[in-house]
């Protein structure tokens, strides 16, 4: 399986959107980014991703309810998803099916992203 290559990252942050994009493109990835779930429904519709990076506490939509749309829109071409927060909710997952999924707890360390980015495209 190879690595992934294009992403989305979605997040309302601009500074962790900016050192996401950096570190990625650092590892040869193309990156796309929403600063919102309504933005990435929109970019999702026009490009697509190996892998999606999602903060989990955002408005209007939370990640997981971005996820839940997304997943509604694309059915099974939902590509995998690498939810990110500070608070642990990793058992509240969104029930979408076919998700794959994997969960980091902020802070980590830009190393912990790679590696789960890689095992969740593995799972395709």
């Amino acid at each position: 399986m190879r690595p992934p290559s294009r992403v989305l990252i979605v997040d309302d942050e601009a500074q962790i959107v900016e050192l996401l994009q950096l570190t990625l493109e650092m590892h040869g990835m193309q990156v796309r980014t929403a600063m919102s779930g309504p933005e990435a429904l929109e970019l999702a519709g026009q490009h697509s991703f190996d892998v999606i990076i999602m903060d989990v506490l955002m408005v209007p939509w939370d990640g997981f309810e971005t996820v839940r749309r997304l997943g509604a829109r694309m059915g099974p071409a939902l590509p995998p998803v690498v939810f990110l927060s500070g608070l642990n909710l990793a058992e509240d997952l969104p029930r979408v099916p076919g998700l794959r999924a994997e969960y980091l707890v902020k802070p980590f360390r830009p190393a912990h992203l790679i590696e789960a980015l890689n095992r969740v495209v593995r799972k395709s």
